[in-house]
């Protein structure tokens, strides 16, 4: 499950720069420091790709924790509301891609 989320941050990655890649550039152009502040497009684009490195870092830190025992059936709770959640009130994103790493969570907790 936590090679499937570091993933899924690295294409939040992908799909952040390609969609706001020009806005990331402003930033960095505009001195960063404030920079992001200034606009409510800048700061979507930059919380979408913190996101996606907060994805990566748990995803990391899962994937080692899984190494010596499966994650706990509350974690797959927790991943199976924020998909729901999210994926209601914006229909057309990744949030759904949590709802199958919900299931492996649920799959793996059994044994």
């Amino acid at each position: 499950m936590g090679t499937l989320l570091f993933w899924t941050g690295i294409l939040h990655e992908v799909v952040g720069l390609s969609l706001g890649g020009a806005i990331a550039l402003e930033i960095v152009r505009d001195g960063y420091v404030g920079a992001v502040e200034v606009s409510r497009e800048r700061e979507v684009v930059f919380w979408f790709l913190v996101a996606g490195v907060l994805m990566m870092i748990g995803g990391r830190a899962l994937a080692s924790l899984e190494r010596e025992r499966p994650l706990p059936r509350e974690f797959g709770w927790w991943l199976l509301a924020l998909a729901l959640l999210g994926g209601l009130a914006i229909p057309v994103s990744g949030f759904w891609l949590a709802v199958p790493m919900a299931a492996l969570v649920f799959a793996r907790s059994r044994r």
